[in-house]
C-alpha cells in the first residue's frame, strides 16, 4: 500500500505571513493539529510546517498571536513520496519522532499530510506496515 493511498483528506495549507491567531482558528475550524506552510507565489511549493504545540510552545516562549506562522514553523519538514511504501511514512515519524509526515510527489509537489492516526486507523494500513517489517522491532528502532 502506498502513501498516497491514505491521503484522504484535501491538503489545508497557509501562507507564511498568516498570524498564529489564524493559523489557530483554521486548525479549529478545519479539526486538524498541523497546517502545511506553503509559498505565496506558489501553493505546490512547502516552505515550513505548524502544528498546534509549535503555537503553544511559541505562546509560552513571549510570543503574541498576532506574530507570523513563518517565525516559529518548522522550515526542515520531513517529506515522503505519494508512491512511497506506507511502512516509510510509519519510519520516519518513528525516527523524527513526530505525528506528521508531508506528502510530496515525484517532483516534490504538495501532495497532503499523512498523521500517526491515519497510519494506525486502517486496519489495511497497519497490515501493510506489518508485511514489510516481518523480522524487524518497529517501535523503538531505526
Amino acid at each position: 500500500m502506498n502513501v498516497g493511498d491514505i491521503v484522504t483528506r484535501p491538503l489545508v495549507t497557509i501562507l507564511p505571513g498568516t498570524t498564529l491567531l489564524d493559523a489557530a482558528k483554521l486548525m479549529v475550524e478545519q479539526n486538524l493539529g498541523f497546517l502545511v506552510v506553503c509559498d505565496s507565489k506558489d501553493k505546490t511549493k512547502l516552505v515550513g510546517v505548524i502544528s498546534e504545540r509549535d503555537i503553544i510552545k511559541s505562546i509560552a516562549a513571549g510570543r503574541t498571536l498576532n506574530d507570523r506562522v513563518d517565525d516559529v514553523s518548522t522550515k526542515r519538514v520531513v517529506t515522503v513520496k505519494a508512491s512511497s511504501e506506507v511502512a516509510e511514512a510509519a519510519k520516519a515519524m518513528n525516527k523524527n519522532r513526530i505525528r506528521h509526515v508531508v506528502v510530496v510527489d515525484d517532483l516534490g509537489k504538495l501532495k497532503g499530510v499523512v498523521s500517526m492516526r491515519d497510519l494506525v486507523g486502517e486496519r489495511a494500513t497497519l497490515n501493510a506496515i506489518l508485511q514489510s517489517h516481518e523480522k524487524e522491532v518497529f517501535i523503538g528502532g531505526d
